[in-house]
């Protein structure tokens, strides 16, 4: 168990490009982030995360990543969006995100303090234990949701661990406190395995408007060609489409298109199709285009990618 400072380049597999889009947060808020993150293992990381966050420091916008995200959520007046679907966590909440789905978080006042617990990880994160069915839940859930564990001692048993597993971490770490760390994380994830309840229902949905808009894009990202088209398809004015999307996600349209188009990039890039084909098929008109925008988005390039995945797996 090596401790590491929050923004650090993973050694191994792709949490590397975690670190990425960490960096990216710090550069937009340095001035609320500050937490560590904490590696388990090649392919977990942990962090506990207390933050008072005003409407101008929340850091949201709309994003995906290639590993799964757990938040257990301890405090604050916060929402989460899922593809559309929007859910308000309660204390003891657990918020499931699975890998290419596109989701933000957003603050429901002028001012709150948000406590939580996160886990980012991939399915493989326990196969140098030999236990990977500590993770068989997270693959049936495909959208995102929200849940609670079934029985209120299991609820009661998670969140203190989860206070074990913060103290923990306070101080420097001897070689038994390192294998306290390792049964801590794997109690939490025999929990959420054991006894997983049935999803929360949708708090809301975002406005059938801009989800159509979403959903337009989703389906069509790789022949979009600018905001214009859309726009013309929904006989909307380019600013008032644009002027919209920033409204729900905070981000741009030409942004999100990039996104989608690199989310499908690396599903591709998993099939090992050659790099060219890729490029052309998800939108862009040459291999140097695609090369940028990939790193842009990911902090490596495609090849660099390709091998980082093929080392989760070995």
């Amino acid at each position: 168990m090596i401790e590491k400072e929050q923004f650090v380049i993973f050694k191994r597999g792709n949490m590397e490009l975690l670190s990425h889009y960490l960096e990216q947060q710090k550069k937009q808020h340095p001035e609320i982030i500050n937490w560590k993150n904490h590696i388990v293992g090649d392919n977990l990381s942990y962090s506990f995360r207390e933050t008072l966050y005003t409407r101008g420091t929340y850091p949201s916008n709309l994003h995906y990543h290639d590993y799964y995200e757990l938040v257990i959520f301890e405090e604050g007046d916060i929402n989460y969006i899922c593809e559309g679907g929007v859910y308000h966590p309660k204390y003891g909440d657990i918020v499931l995100i699975p890998p290419g789905k596109f989701h933000m978080s957003t603050i429901n006042c002028e001012s709150t303090l948000y406590k939580r617990h996160v886990f980012y990880l991939y399915p493989s994160a326990f196969n140098f234990i030999g236990h990977n069915e500590l993770t068989s839940f997270l693959s049936n859930e495909k959208n995102g949701e929200i849940f609670t564990l079934a029985s209120m001692d299991s609820r009661q048993a998670l969140m203190s661990l989860l206070q074990d597993l913060k103290k923990t971490f306070d101080g420097a770490l001897s070689s038994l406190e390192e294998a306290l760390v390792l049964a801590y994380v794997i109690n939490v994830f025999y929990l959420m395995n054991k006894d997983k309840a049935l999803g929360k229902d949708k708090t809301s949905v975002l406005p059938e408007k801009i989800l159509a808009i979403k959903y337009y894009v989703d389906e069509n990202y790789s022949q979009i060609s600018s905001v214009t088209d859309i726009a013309e398809h929904f006989f909307y004015s380019r600013e008032y489409i644009s002027r919209l999307f920033r409204k729900y996600f905070d981000t741009t349209i030409s942004d999100y298109i990039m996104q989608r188009r690199i989310a499908k990039s690396q599903e591709l890039i998993l099939k090992d199709l050659p790099l060219i084909d890729i490029a052309y098929q998800i939108g862009f008109g040459s291999l140097s285009t695609f090369i940028r925008s990939f790193r842009s988005v990911t902090g490596v390039t495609p090849s660099e990618y390709r091998k980082l995945r093929e080392d989760v797996f070995s």
